[in-house]
């Protein structure tokens, strides 16, 4: 029997309904009907895969296909299955339990935009069994899903939505996002009580205002001044209870808060149209201060709203650095032919959330997803793309045994990663974890920030005082008129949020450049530096070192590889590749010791050896031939660092260890030297080399210090800030505490550059420790700053950076003494009333904040990226010629 007539699927209808496509279930014209047969296709392309499928062994794919229900068959946006919502840990942090034995939870949907999208959505229930219940709040895109977890899963809730145009995420929410909710609603109720009864005291004192020149009886006067004092009772006693409270609260601390000023102004409007009411003579100012309290409470409505989204932006870098989920390869089921062995790419992928991963678990990434975890490639070469991590876009190449990092957008093909860490424990969680740190601290300028606007509001009290004894003069309303106006006018609010919103905008945009920020005062002690000192190897090297030019016994460097395949060290590496050959002789190696700085000792096959630098040589008493010695000279005349091995007490081979600069070292050194940076070089290599490296980058001698170990480094550093900085000297205290410098105009700050072990002491012990990319983990433990970005580029970035940063906090600072200042000035001269200054005073917080928003500080330093660029074509050139 033919293929094509072995299947069930649809024929011509003989009721005369038009056929069927076998394959895609379309309409099949008219005019490509068979008669003759029992299958009609819509086209030759749908009967060809139709024959491929079964000729290929697929024929059960018509019958799955069939067996699915009518959502099952819509195409998906995603191609998601959403197994992560029915893992038991989604379920604990955001499913509840109904009294009606379902389940509720809320839902993120994307592509939400109108009043169809909503009935759309929660029309869904009719057509997916078991979904009791969708609500759709359309402002928010946040749907509310009730379903029966014994007749459907949340999974299938989840493809459901996905199949109609609505891709759901995890709605997450914390504590402060419902406090700050809160917030909201009773900010705006407390406006909309002062907005209500400022519309009905203006009508009340309209009718009063016209009395005035028409004439009214006194019972109806009276009548008004009283239903407008009952009236501004809600005002005072709800609406502007932030006002009070906030300015309680500063008193009972003996800090006069900023809304003092505004509470003063409050109580003297409210109280003199009290005893004008009481009294039966004299204005009263209710329309004026529930239409002032209004506005105020409207402007701060605003302001936090805006302030609120500025940080929001700031902080949405953890958002597009973590992935919401990972698909987990699980072995197929026990007792499946071939189960044991089945490889990576035919295991079972399922969707779980990051919290459940374990080191060692094998998780897939498609092409376009984020890399969901640390890990190593298993199988699969694609090119990633790092910016959410190191700030740049350039792809990168990656296949099997390379290491990935959360947070990475594959662009090619599928990868399977082994897990090493994830979540919060990978290595972007770490860094945002130090960003999140920083933002919740306190710099210096921002305390320096707080005092000034405490001075401020002691001056704006004086200055009140005395424009109402001026004005006094004239009338008593017009002295309280013009009092109000300066108390709210001058409203610190700008000077408050100058510095702290410019600090954490400052710090996202950091973050998305590759700089991440531990703690707010290093970019304070970074506008200060003056000297900058940095590792020579992986740091003003490439970091990729190789051995060459090897001279002695060629067992003995055979022993050394035996030996250095036990260590991990960037020397030890650069040895096994330079050693290439094939097949080597398995030898017993034991009693290895790795020292820092010096090399490693061992016995290889009963012989004691060591490989390492002259130090450890030195150290062990190993005696040096005439020719080894004279051959260690010319490595060292070329630039090369000597790498010595020994065997039995007696050195038997020498090798020289170069890494060279990276190309973009002599345009940063330069650029260094522009800012009023003078740049040093601390490195344990030999003296030698590091003079070499100093000559080509233009570094006196004097300021390139080589074979320095550890300590020394450490010692170096801390005699270096201990004089520039005497109050440090002998004190352990922590480096948010540092004085500037006295005699100095930029403070003298040290900086120390590094990316290794050695580096880690010297970077705690300076005022700003740097951790370039790729630096060790106790480096970075260590460092003020992390650079995720490759090269020295990113050096230039942090040290213009912070200071481009401080001076958008200086700009916002100056603009809001200006403003407060032209403020109070037109109030005392009687040109400002009480509710132009409550509608001016909202501009200067506004203005402060777009500053904040709109500026970039943290932008690459194109200069220095052109120099560089010229350094790179610089070699080329000179072999053309």
């Amino acid at each position: 029997m033919s293929r094509l007539g072995a299947s069930t699927a649809p024929t011509v209808d003989r009721s005369g309904e038009p056929a069927t496509c076998a394959h895609c279930g379309l309409t099949v014209p008219p005019g490509l009907v068979r008669a003759d047969q029992q299958l009609q296709f819509c086209c030759g392309g749908c009967r060809r895969v139709y024959e491929l499928l079964h000729e290929l062994g697929y024929q059960d794919y018509y019958r799955i296909r069939d067996s699915q229900d009518v959502l099952g068959r819509r195409a998906s946006l995603t191609g998601r299955t959403f197994e992560d919502f029915d893992d038991q840990s989604f379920a604990d942090d955001y499913v509840t339990t109904t009294g009606r034995e379902t389940r509720q939870t809320r839902l993120y949907l994307e592509g939400v935009h109108c009043a169809a999208c909503v009935w759309l959505v929660e029309e869904l229930p009719q057509s997916l069994d078991g979904l009791v219940a969708t609500r759709l709040n359309l402002a928010s895109a946040i749907a509310t899903v009730e379903w029966d977890p014994s007749r459907t899963s949340l999974s299938k809730v989840g493809q459901a939505l996905d199949s109609v145009g609505y891709t759901p995420h995890a709605h997450r929410t914390d504590d402060d996002a419902r406090i700050r909710q809160g917030e909201d609603r009773r900010l705006v109720t407390q406006l909309g009580v002062a907005a209500a009864c400022a519309m009905n005291i203006m009508f009340l004192h309209g009718a009063l205002y016209a009395g005035e020149f028409h004439g009214m009886e006194p019972r109806f006067e009276a009548f008004f001044r009283w239903l407008s004092f009952a009236l501004a009772l809600p005002v005072m006693l709800y609406s502007a209870r932030p006002f009070y409270r906030a300015a309680w609260a500063g008193l009972q601390r003996r800090v006069p808060h900023m809304d003092l000023p505004i509470a003063l102004a409050l109580t003297a409007a409210f109280g003199y149209s009290a005893m004008s009411t009481f009294s039966g003579s004299g204005p009263v100012y209710f329309d004026s201060l529930a239409a002032l309290v209004a506005l105020l409470l409207g402007a701060r409505y605003v302001q936090r709203r805006a302030q609120r989204a500025a940080l929001e932006r700031a902080g949405s870098l953890r958002d597009i650095a973590f992935a919401e989920y990972a698909r987990r390869l699980d072995p197929v089921a026990t007792g499946a032919p071939g189960a044991d062995q089945a490889p990576l790419e035919f295991q079972v992928g399922r969707e779980v959330p990051l919290s459940v991963l374990r080191r060692g678990d094998h998780v897939e990434v498609r092409s376009g997803e984020l890399v969901p975890v640390d890990g190593k490639v298993i199988t699969g070469s694609s090119s990633l793309n790092n910016a959410a991590l190191t700030g740049e876009a350039d792809p990168v190449a990656v296949g099997p045994s390379d290491d990935v990092f959360a947070g990475a957008t594959n662009l090619g093909a599928r990868l399977v990663v082994e897990v090493s860490a994830a979540g919060a424990e990978s290595r972007v969680g770490a860094l945002l974890a130090l960003v999140e740190d920083a933002m919740a601290s306190r710099a210096p300028i921002v305390q320096t920030a707080d005092r000034l606007s405490r001075v401020f509001v002691m001056v704006v009290l004086v200055l009140a005082a005395a424009t109402g004894a001026f004005w006094l003069s004239t009338s008593l309303g017009m002295a309280l008129e013009q009092t109000v106006a300066l108390l709210v006018v001058t409203c610190p609010c700008a000077l408050g949020l100058a510095t702290p919103v410019a600090m954490s905008v400052g710090l996202a945009r950091a973050a998305r450049a590759g700089i991440f920020v531990k703690h707010q005062d290093a970019f304070e002690l970074l506008r200060h530096v003056d000297t900058i000192l940095l590792d020579k190897t992986g740091t003003l090297t490439e970091g990729a070192p190789s051995v060459t030019r090897w001279q002695g016994d060629d067992r003995a460097v055979e022993l050394a590889y035996a030996l250095e395949t036990e260590s991990s060290h960037v020397v030890a590496q650069a040895f096994r590749r330079s050693q290439q050959q094939p097949v080597r002789v398995a030898r017993s190696v034991s009693s290895v010791n790795e020292l820092a700085s010096e090399g490693i000792t061992g016995q290889v096959d009963g012989q004691e050896l060591a490989v390492g630098n002259r130090t450890l040589i030195d150290r062990l008493g190993a005696s040096l031939s005439e020719g080894l010695a004279t051959h260690a000279a010319e490595l060292l005349a070329a630039g090369l660092s000597p790498l010595y091995v020994a065997v039995d007490g007696a050195v038997e081979a020498v090798g020289g260890v170069g890494d060279p600069l990276r190309q973009e070292a002599r345009s940063t050194v330069a650029a260094l030297r522009k800012l009023g940076v003078e740049p040093r070089i601390l490195s344990g290599d030999h003296e030698a080399v590091v003079a070499r490296v100093a000559e080509e980058l233009g570094i006196p001698q004097e300021h390139a210090l080589g074979g320095l170990s550890p300590e020394a480094k450490r010692d170096v550093v801390a005699t270096m800030v201990a004089e520039r900085n005497p109050v440090r000297q002998g004190s352990d205290q922590p480096k948010s505490s540092h004085p500037a410098r006295p005699n100095s105009p930029r403070g003298g700050r040290i900086v120390m550059v590094g990316d290794g072990v050695n580096d880690a002491a010297a970077m705690a012990l300076s005022d700003v420790g740097i951790a370039v990319y790729g630096g060790a983990g106790a480096s970075i433990a260590a460092a003020d700053v992390v650079l995720t970005r490759p090269g020295l580029l990113p050096l230039l970035d942090v040290v213009s950076g912070a200071r481009r940063l401080l001076r958008v906090v200086l700009r916002n600072l100056l603009f809001s003494l200006v403003y407060n200042a032209i403020g109070a000035a037109l109030a005392m001269a009687g040109l400002v009333g009480p509710l132009l200054a409550a509608i001016l005073m909202p501009i200067s917080s506004l203005t402060v904040i777009l500053s904040s928003v709109l500026a970039r500080p943290f932008r690459p330093n194109l200069a220095a990226q052109r120099q560089a660029a010229a350094d790179r074509l610089a070699p080329s050139r000179e072999s053309e010629r």
